[in-house]
C-alpha cells in the first residue's frame, strides 16, 4: 500500500463502506456482473513521485496510480466480471458515471452498480491552470 496512489486507496475504502451501508457481502459479489464505474479527472500523486523520487526508486506498484487502474482494482479486488470503466469529463466525471452505471443496469450488461467518482487534488498546478484558463469562478465556488 506503501506506493498505492491515495485515490486508488480512498476509493477502494469508500467502495467497500457502500457495500457495507448497503448491507452487501463484498464476498457474495465474486463472479457477478457487479459494474464498477468511477469518475476520476486528476493525477497528482503519480506525477508528485515521478518529480520527487529517484529512477531506481520506483516500482511496479506505482504504475498503478495511473487513473485508468481505479475501476479495474475495486473490481478485481471483488471478483466481479463486470464492465470496470474510468471516466474523464472533468467536473462533471462522477455524475456522468453515475449515469453510465444506470444505463448498464438499465440494459442488463450489469446486475448491480458500484458509482462514484475519487479526485485528490495533491499540487496545486491543476488549480492555478484552470485558473489561468478562466474556468473557475471569481468567488472560487462550485458552479
Amino acid at each position: 500500500a506503501e506506493g498505492m496512489d491515495p485515490q486508488q486507496r480512498l476509493a477502494l475504502e469508500v467502495a467497500w463502506e457502500a457495500l457495507e451501508n448497503a448491507a452487501i457481502a463484498p464476498d457474495s459479489l465474486h463472479g457477478k456482473k457487479l459494474g464498477v464505474f468511477m469518475g476520476v479527472s486528476t493525477n497528482d500523486y503519480v506525477r508528485l513521485r515521478q518529480q520527487l523520487g529517484a529512477v531506481e526508486d520506483v516500482n511496479a506498484y506505482q504504475f498503478y496510480g495511473e487513473t485508468s487502474f481505479v475501476a479495474g482494482r475495486i473490481a478485481y479486488t471483488l471478483g466481479s466480471r463486470g464492465p470496470a470503466v474510468v471516466l474523464d469529463t472533468s467536473c462533471s466525471s462522477s455524475l456522468v458515471a453515475l449515469h453510465q452505471a444506470c444505463n448498464s443496469l438499465r440494459s442488463r450488461e450489469s446486475e448491480l452498480a458500484l458509482a462514484g467518482g475519487v479526485n485528490l487534488i495533491l499540487s496545486p498546478y491543476g488549480f492555478i491552470l484552470v485558473s489561468k484558463l478562466r474556468a473557475v469562478a471569481p468567488d472560487g465556488r462550485c458552479k
